[in-house]
């Protein structure tokens, strides 16, 4: 009897060392996908395509545009963040803002054109707004290249001159008459004239002679 309490006691604790040492399932963590995440400029909108692995039923889940570290409000662009909830499955449902995110050029005094990675798309519940569940990196594209403080164009850099034909924003002389005919047609019709007239005076001064 005693050897058989104890083996069922020894079997008992192997059981419990177990369940303790397996535990629960851990959770999966949360996942999201966006339309686009690299080839960006400011103004451009992207969608949120899903967000799974959230915590069942968990409510108010913003995804905004952020800074890698959010230690505050100051470090995401709250007025452009999506506001929904999450369902029974952990699936994200958009609230009332839709899903799709207008991205800016700079959070607070971060620049996102900097480098890869220096702005994020990120997820938090506004029960916890500094953890962020998950974050997909941002790539703006280089602003080089066309860096003409005006329309992008490159070459001109116009600031409203230079209409891209070359020209320096500077128009070439105008070499013709202002009714468009050309300056060396007035030179010759003015040259013809001229013999003309010494034609008919030669003549007459020649009959003044003979008299």
């Amino acid at each position: 009897m005693r050897r058989t309490r104890k083996q069922a006691a020894t079997v008992a604790a192997i059981t419990t060392a177990s369940v303790l040492a397996l535990g629960p399932p851990a959770l999966a963590a949360p996942t999201l996908k966006m339309s686009k995440t690299t080839g960006l400029k400011a103004g451009d909108k992207i969608d949120v395509v899903s967000l799974t692995g959230l915590k069942p039923n968990l409510a108010s889940v913003a995804i905004g545009q952020c800074k890698p570290v959010v230690t505050g409000t100051a470090d995401c662009d709250i007025s452009g963040a999506l506001l929904g909830t999450a369902d029974g499955s952990g699936k994200w449902k958009p609230g009332a803002k839709g899903s799709t995110i207008t991205l800016l050029a700079k959070i607070g005094s971060t620049s996102c054109t900097a480098k890869a990675g220096a702005c994020i798309i990120g997820v938090t519940s506004l029960t916890d707004p500094t953890n962020v569940l998950v974050k997909v990196p941002l790539t703006f594209s280089s602003s080089g290249g066309n860096g003409s403080g005006g329309n992008g164009d490159g070459g001109n850099g116009d600031g409203n001159g230079g209409d891209g034909n070359g020209s320096s924003g500077q128009n070439l002389p105008h070499t013709g008459s202002p009714d468009g005919l050309p300056t060396y047609a007035l030179v010759a019709s003015a040259l013809v004239l001229s013999g003309g007239a010494a034609l008919l005076i030669i003549p007459r001064r020649r009959r003044r002679a003979s008299r």
